[in-house]
C-alpha cells in the first residue's frame, strides 16, 4: 500500500468508528443524568398557584371618576338614562336641567356615578 492509500482507509476506519460509537456515548451520557435515590421515585406535591382577578361590570363606574356623553341629534333623556343605567331624575339634578324636555344635540351631560337602578322588585318570602 502507498503512503496516502493507508492514510485515507485509517481515516475512514477512524470516521467509521467515531460515528458508530457516538450514539453510544449520548445513551451513557443520557442515562448517567438519573437519580436512584429513593425520594426521585416519589410523587411530587401539586404545585399550588394564586391568582388575582378584578371584575369591573360594565355599569360600575369606579369612585372618583367622571364620565361625559355628549347628546346626539334624536337622543332623549330617557334614552341616555336607560344607556348609563342611570335614572332620569339624576341626570336632570346632577346637569341642573330645567326642561327635561328640551336638551340639544351637542350638549354634554355628565352621567352620575354610583347608583344602582332596579328593574325588577325583589320577590318576597311568604
Amino acid at each position: 500500500m502507498m503512503g496516502s492509500e493507508w492514510r485515507t482507509q485509517t481515516r475512514s476506519r477512524r470516521s467509521s468508528v467515531a460515528l458508530v460509537s457516538l450514539p453510544v456515548v449520548i445513551a451513557l451520557v443520557a442515562g448517567a443524568c438519573g437519580t436512584t435515590d429513593e425520594a426521585s421515585n416519589e410523587p411530587l406535591p401539586p404545585i399550588r398557584t394564586t391568582t388575582s382577578t378584578t371584575t369591573i361590570p360594565g355599569t360600575t363606574i369606579p369612585e372618583g371618576v367622571r364620565q361625559f356623553y355628549v347628546i346626539k341629534s334624536g337622543d332623549t333623556l330617557a334614552k341616555i338614562a336607560s344607556s348609563f343605567d342611570v335614572t332620569m331624575r339624576s341626570l336632570i339634578e346632577l346637569n341642573n336641567i330645567e326642561n327635561p324636555d328640551n336638551v340639544s344635540a351637542g350638549a354634554t351631560l355628565e352621567i352620575p356615578a354610583g347608583i344602582v337602578v332596579i328593574a325588577n322588585l325583589p320577590t318576597t318570602a311568604p
